[in-house]
């Protein structure tokens, strides 16, 4: 059986240290500067809350890879985020949902025919507004 050679062979570079230091303490500077954003369970749905100081960006965020992907593109910006745009398309979803919860139980528990029919027309317009709410907020 051959042996090989097991020495390391090539000389280490050699490096400034104090210029290495500069650049590492400026990029650690940098990062201290940008907020972190995390997702967190919360009922109902999820929050994304900016992880250095606790405080919520936007709540109840209806769906896990929807505040994964916009906690992601929040972690990217360099600026502070204003979570404002997204918390209303948020509260419209969850407007419209509770709605369409109404509009279901006026449906299965009225006589009339005349609430029967408005309750579904006015059921299917909500239907309308969850999906373009969803779809603003896929978009983040």
């Amino acid at each position: 059986m051959n042996k090989l050679a097991t020495k390391y062979t090539r000389k280490g570079k050699k490096y400034n240290k104090k210029d290495l230091a500069k650049k590492l303490d400026g990029l650690a500077k940098k990062v201290a500067k940008r907020n972190v954003y995390v997702v967190r369970k919360s009922e109902p749905g999820y929050d994304i809350v900016d992880y250095v100081n606790k405080k919520i960006c936007v709540q109840n965020v209806p769906f896990l890879n929807i505040a994964e992907r916009a906690c992601k593109s929040f972690n990217k910006s360099k600026e502070p985020i204003n979570g404002n745009h997204m918390q209303r398309h948020v509260d419209k979803y969850f407007k419209h949902y509770m709605d369409l919860q109404f509009y279901k139980h006026t449906i299965k528990t009225s006589n009339d025919k005349v609430k029967v029919f408005t309750a579904g027309v006015r059921m299917q317009d909500s239907l309308d507004m969850i999906k373009e709410a969803k779809l603003h907020l896929a978009n983040f």
